[in-house]
Formats: structure tokens, sequence, C-alpha cells
């Protein structure tokens, strides 16, 4: 049975995959919706009435190393470049919310410019110190507030607490190994805020890891001799979405959260993407019992639900019932005013074009590159999801992956480069055959936190009245 696996993986892996046929990037008014104000409170009062139960989905298994990179790089090989960063990383440090948690000694000796560099950076890295060199990014202190500091766990489940829901529950994505750290995380949160809040856990399953080969095409096996596996991607997490019953999905990273006193811009935005998604629901339920393409069609001309082409392809009521009985999620997108990367994009697949979220890696034609670079807008940094169709019942998810689209992974390991296939991206390949509207939100939604200098930008600071 592994053997089988394996060389079926290893044929998705090496054999030529069909490069994407990229029609253009999706544009405000060419797959992408443009709310106005009036139309942003509209929804979010046709959300606040509907009082559907919510569960706020956010996966928080990465690791915050990355977050000190540039610290990691200093102390294994100092440069103009990284001493630079970490000179200013110095220089604000009284302002990072983590300063706050350190021992007295140490704020004093760095306040007083008495302390040695290289031992604080080893402080905060090593296990014998603060270990955030290993620590969740979803625990790491964020923010501060004058009840004290926040990590974005918290502030995740404080944030969607404001949300005009019924019910609001949690799910967070964790590493097994951090379970019990992350239940006194929340302990405390409801401890502090005098609150029981319902909270799930699950973990990307094992049983998903690629295999991984040589460019030999073999399967590589560890040092104890067992076949080396990789972690198959956020598409792996498909399973832990089908798993949640709520009437409606809120989506988020982890580390896209404000500090909370510029958090209400984001759940304003949140709730109007649920309000149109109850709104698209409503009036597709209408053209279920009309059977009516019309009808279709003037929905289509309002909110760009389908493309020309996908309308085009419904030639009779059951193509009809079909394609509206999809998954359906509300995506919000900010502009791209920096760097080219994925993003929302046309895509020909047999003569039949749809809006899909693609990743730059996807992207292997140079003829198809050009489109990165005149795209406007990045992947989803919110989703509002329905997994259920029109009547209400469960649809299984696993029916709308594109196998076709799993990324091709390239990485080094003991000094030798390895090669294995990631599952189609959650928001990308696994939700492939989906019904999307993209809609373009304020940026103040958009925070992440790829640094920890990131912590330094306005939006992860306290507004000063």
């Amino acid at each position: 049975m592994i053997s089988e696996i394996i060389a079926q993986e290893r044929k998705n892996l090496f054999d030529v995959s069909p490069s994407l046929l990229i029609e253009g990037p999706c544009r405000v008014g060419e797959g992408i919706l443009n709310l106005l104000d009036t139309h942003l409170h509209f929804y979010e009062s046709k959300f606040k009435a509907a009082q559907k139960e919510v569960c706020v989905f956010i996966p928080a298994s990465g690791s915050g190393s990355r977050m000190f990179e540039f610290i990691h790089e200093f102390l294994q090989n100092p440069n103009d470049e990284n001493r630079a960063s970490v000179e200013r990383f110095f220089s604000h440090i009284s302002k990072f919310a983590f300063f706050e948690l350190l021992p007295l000694e140490i704020k004093n000796n760095i306040l007083n410019f008495e302390m040695n560099w290289m031992d604080f950076l080893n402080f905060l890295m090593a296990s014998e110190g603060q270990d955030y060199a290993q620590l969740p990014k979803g625990v790491f202190p964020f923010h501060s507030y004058a009840s004290g500091v926040k990590n974005p766990i918290e502030e995740h489940i404080f944030q969607a607490s404001f949300l005009n829901a019924s019910k609001a529950t949690f799910h967070f994505t964790i590493q097994e190994k951090y379970e019990d750290l992350i239940k006194k995380v929340i302990a405390n949160a409801e401890q502090n805020d005098q609150k029981n809040y319902e909270v799930a856990y699950s973990y990307q399953s094992n049983a998903a890891d690629a295999y991984v080969f040589n460019e030999q095409q073999e399967a590589l096996k560890d040092l104890d001799g067992n076949y080396l596996r990789r972690p198959a991607g956020h598409g792996a997490l498909l399973p832990n979405l089908q798993s949640i019953q709520a009437d409606l999905i809120f989506v988020k990273n982890i580390d896209n959260v404000q500090h909370l006193s510029h958090a209400s811009s984001s759940n304003q935005v949140w709730s109007a993407l649920a309000g149109l998604l109850i709104e698209i629901r409503e009036r597709l339920q209408l053209i279920q019992i009309s059977k009516s393409i019309p009808e279709l069609i003037k929905l289509n001309e309002e909110f760009q639900l389908y493309t020309h082409s996908e309308i085009s392809s419904i030639k009779d009521e059951v193509n009809l019932i079909s394609i509206i009985n999809r998954p359906l999620r509300i995506c919000g997108m900010v502009k791209n005013e920096g760097l080219a990367g994925g993003g929302p994009f046309m895509i020909n697949r047999d003569g039949i074009v749809t809006k899909q979220i693609i990743e730059k890696s996807q992207i292997v034609n140079e003829d198809q590159t050009k489109h990165l670079f005149s795209s406007t807008h990045f992947n989803p940094v919110m989703m509002v999801l329905c997994t259920k169709d029109l009547q209400g019942n469960e649809i299984d998810l696993s029916q709308s992956i594109d196998a076709k689209s799993s990324f091709k992974v390239k990485k080094t390991y003991l000094g030798n480069q390895i090669n294995y296939l990631e599952l189609p991206g959650l928001w990308n390949g696994s939700m492939y055959y989906w019904n999307s509207i993209f809609v373009e939100i304020p940026s103040n939604t958009f925070s992440p936190v790829k640094s920890v200098m990131d912590l330094l930008n306005p939006l992860h600071q306290e507004v000063n009245h």
C-alpha cells in the first residue's frame, strides 16, 4: 500500500504538469467588487439581524522563529545588513510588548545601555531564556494594554467576541505539543475577561504528510530507516475545516490581528462580508426554486459571482442547480502596495475561465509571470465561508479540490536538494470549485507580522488620544 502511494506521489511530482493558463489578474470591476461605505453598513446590519452561529477558524500551528530571522543570522554570521536590523531592534526595544515581560534587572540594564547585545539576544532565543526561537506565534506577546500584555490567540478571541452573532465559537489548528500551553493562555484570558469561551483545537493530520524524493526520484529515508516525510501545506487542514458545524465560518491567519484600539474596522468589514454572503445565499435559494437562468445572470451582473464563461456553460436546469449549490466563500482582498505575489486571477481550464487564488510558486511558465506584475490585490486576508448547500446540508468539501493545483516544493536537507508535493492550498486548489466573491476591503484590516519589527507598525501600537 505504501509503495503504491509513493509511486503515485513520485508520478505527480516528476511528471510535467500542465502550466496555468492565466487570462489576467482580477481587478475591481473585473472579478473584484468594491463595496462603498453605504453597502458596508447595509450588509453589516444584515449580518446582525440574521443572528447566525459563527465559528472563527484560525490556523495557528506556525512557529514564531521566522519573526527573528535577522537575529538568528546576526548571531551566526554578523554582517552590515543584519547588524543594522539589530540596531533598529534595540533602538525601539521598549515599544515591543514582550519588553514588559522581561526581568526588571534586564530591562534596567537595557535602558541604562549596560546590556551586552549578544547576551541579550541569546537570552531571547535560547530555551533557558525566553525561548522565542521555538514559541508558537499564537502565544507570542504582540500588544500592550493598561491591563497587561496580550498575544494573538487572546486577541482573536476577544475581537471576535464583539461580532454581532447569536453565538461565536473558536477553532485553532495547533501543534499538539503546544496544546497545554495554549489551553493555559485561553484559561488566563477567560479569567481576565470573566467569560467562558467555547474553543476547540485540532492538529494537521500526519497522514497527509508528503513523501520526499531526491533528484534521482528515489524516496528518501531518515537515519532510522523510516521514509522521510514533510507536512503537506495548509491544504491538509481541509478535514479540520470540514469538521466545523457553524452557520458561517470566519477565517483569518493567526498573525493578522491588530491592536484592539484599531480592531473596529476589521470587525465591521468581517460582519459586512458575512452579511453579503447571507444576501447571496438568499438570492440563490430563490433561483433554486425558480430554476431561472436569467435570474442568475441578473444576480451575476450585480455581484460578479461567476465569470461570463461559467454562465455560458450552464445549458439546463441540472447544470444550474449543480453550480449554485457549491460551497460559498466571500474573500476580503486588500490592494497590493508592495512586491508582486499571490492573488486573485482569471484561470482558463479546458476553455472555462474561473476566478482563483493563485500562489506565486504555481506560476512556472515565464510567459505567465507578466500577470504577477500587473496584479492589483493580495491573497484574501479574511474570508467568510458557508460549507452547506442551499437546503442546509453539509457538503463534502473534498469534492471541490482541484488535484492539479498541488505545489511542487524544492528544499535542502542535510546539504542535498529534496523534492516533495504539497496538497492544493486551503484557499487555492482546495477551494477551486467553490462559488467565490472577491471584495476589496480597506488596507487597515491587514497587519501581518512576518518579522518582529512589523510590531512597530501603527496598527500594532495603541491609539494615543
